[in-house]
């Protein structure tokens, strides 16, 4: 049986993509962050367990979360638009690790090179949006689908539980 996550969407996920991690507080209010890497932890036929990395300094990005909440991971190249949103539950948050602040680094370096080309951003300014610090959320995906701009926007994407 094939992985939830293919070879092509798990090499995707391990580039320079923009990363948005959607979630909701306790009264439902929603809220995003900026992810700042996503590795995959774990693949099998029916789930996938991503560590996404977000801002230790945007507590309202971050603070909230509790296992079992709902989130949704959407990367985005900066470079085509192609754009996949993974849905699933936290399963954890932990403390980032040195492997983490260098797979942070690797993605920020891979993420401002592409919008240094497209859209010619001096490197200074971005490297504003550099955070002090991570935390690590680890998900459990069951759901995928594909949100490039156009008309299959919102299609489940094979392996998807959907």
């Amino acid at each position: 049986m094939e992985p939830l996550l293919d070879a092509a969407t798990a090499a995707f996920l391990g580039t320079g993509c923009a990363l948005l991690v959607g979630s909701a507080l306790p009264d439902g209010e929603p809220i995003a962050a900026r992810g700042y890497g996503c590795t995959i932890v774990a693949s099998g036929p029916d789930q996938a367990v991503l560590r996404v990395l977000l801002a230790t300094d945007d507590p309202r990005g971050s603070a909230h979360a509790r296992p079992g909440d709902l989130v949704a991971v959407t990367a985005t190249s900066v470079r085509t638009l192609r754009s996949v949103q993974l849905k699933g539950r936290l399963r954890a948050v932990e403390p980032a690790t040195a492997e983490d602040e260098a797979s942070a680094a690797a993605y920020c370096a891979a993420f401002f090179e592409d919008i240094m080309a497209t859209d010619g951003t001096a490197a200074e300014l971005l490297q504003r949006m550099v955070p002090a610090g991570y935390v690590a959320w680890l998900v459990e995906v069951g759901e995928l689908f594909d949100q490039t701009p156009g008309p299959t926007a919102g299609a489940a994407l094979p392996g998807s539980r959907r």
